[in-house]
């Protein structure tokens, strides 16, 4: 009796197994995941430049150069911020326009410089990096790139510079001499003469010149997502990018971070391949 009472029960649940199987489908379809999103190539290169401004060994996406890429520089122009008294990235808007004045009261002046000879290129492709990432030039370039935002009254902390041959005070000894590339003052980059660092005050009192050959190649090549660049046939030039880091954002209100804002134009002591030598 026991027997037969396990085997009806048995028979109930094969029964009721096999409804369960006809009514599911034997081949359900298969979990779609969603796709990831799309990245843009402009949202690309942000993304990967944002992180380059933090360590040089990350990778670079190139992208075209947009058609617009004038109207799309003019338009990260610097705005005066709605609040005028925020410390946040060291001087106020207005303090920064109005530089640091001499013991005497006067604004200082630029040390007069005459236009370096133009240099002709064919092409330029992206500086070496040095195995020790305390030297070389994109080391350089870094150093030059936080002296321009102290300077400025942009930094935080104070910056160091050093006397090179002439005696001018630059971020590091190897260079002779470093201009600032103009993006958002005119109808077309420029190049500061200067002898010594382009603070918003000493810009405004400089002379411009247009840029040569080389500088052409280097800021379409930064324009494109590389961030420094020189010439085999001219080895003692760089060029590099200054992209907006967060401060910048305060006043460059239309940029996002790692936008290019501008360039450094680099006349050096030593070739740049030598700078990269351990």
């Amino acid at each position: 009796m026991f027997v037969l009472h396990r085997l009806a029960i048995l028979s109930v649940v094969l029964v009721c197994g096999a409804m369960v199987f006809a009514v599911v489908d034997r081949n359900p379809p298969p979990i779609v995941q969603p796709a990831p999103p799309v990245e843009s190539p402009s949202e690309s290169v942000v993304l990967r430049h944002g992180e380059h401004l933090k360590s040089f060994n990350a990778s670079i996406v190139l992208t075209e150069v947009p058609t617009n890429i004038r109207e799309i520089e003019l338009s990260r122009r610097a705005q005066r911020p709605a609040n005028q008294k925020r410390k946040t990235s060291g001087r106020t808007y207005d303090e920064v326009l109005a530089g640091s004045k001499n013991d005497d009261g006067t604004l200082p002046y630029p040390k007069s410089a005459e236009p370096m000879p133009p240099t002709s290129c064919r092409s330029v492709e992206p500086a070496p990096k040095s195995v020790d990432s305390n030297s070389g030039p994109h080391k350089v370039h870094d150093l030059a790139v936080y002296e321009f935002g102290h300077r400025s009254g942009f930094g935080f902390w104070r910056m160091f510079t050093f006397p090179n041959k002439r005696g001018i005070n630059v971020a590091s000894q190897a260079i002779d001499r470093v201009e600032l590339v103009s993006l958002l003052t005119e109808d077309e980059p420029s190049v500061y003469v200067l002898d010594e660092m382009a603070t918003p005050p000493l810009a405004r009192q400089a002379k411009r010149r247009p840029l040569d050959e080389f500088e052409r190649l280097g800021l379409d090549a930064v324009r494109r997502g590389e961030h420094l660049v020189w010439a085999p046939e001219a080895p003692k030039r760089m060029f590099g990018a200054i992209r907006a880091r967060t401060q910048c954002l305060e006043c460059h209100v239309n940029a996002k971070r790692g936008d290019l804002l501008g360039a450094f134009t680099y006349y050096l002591d030593t070739p740049v391949n030598e700078l990269a030598k351990p």
